[in-house]
């Protein structure tokens, strides 16, 4: 798999696959790990952004795609400034695509937790969290990594 600016967004993947992508990502390197984003990685990126960025209100933050087009190049439309998603060199966190995270719920038939938003619902924001069954997938779902260096 690889990850590249103005490629296709990797969508329609269920969370244990996407878990497993995640962290198979990075498996022939000895000098660190990589895995699906936790919440904990998630809103600590939003605090950074809020803390280092012009967007003190980066957690509210939604987006205004509603093409397919925007979804297959992972350039996401902020509602606040018609701007692309980038703050900090972070990319698409409020508008792009829903992305799986580790993060569980109590809910035994939809224990799973996504966040953000989606390039077809403007109404979704960066911090918001939806809990979802595990293989359920749909192309406006996908996941990010992190790396335990």
């Amino acid at each position: 798999m690889k990850v590249k600016k103005g490629t296709q967004v990797y969508t329609g993947i269920t969370q244990t696959d996407a878990a497993n992508l995640a962290k198979e990502l990075y498996s022939k390197n000895l000098n660190f790990q990589s895995d699906l984003i936790n919440s904990y990685t998630w809103d600590t990126a939003i605090v950074f952004i809020q803390t280092f960025s012009e967007d003190s209100d980066y957690s509210k933050e939604s987006g205004v795609n509603t093409e397919v087009g925007k979804l297959l190049t992972g350039e996401s439309i902020l509602k606040s400034d018609n701007n692309t998603d980038k703050r900090c060199n972070i990319y698409d966190m409020a508008g792009n695509v829903l992305e799986w995270s580790t993060e569980t719920c109590t809910d035994r038939d939809n224990p799973c937790v996504d966040r953000g938003g989606h390039y077809d619902n403007g109404s979704l924001y960066t911090a918001r969290r939806y809990n979802i069954y595990t293989s359920y997938s749909d192309d406006y779902i996908s996941f990010r990594t992190i790396l335990y260096l």
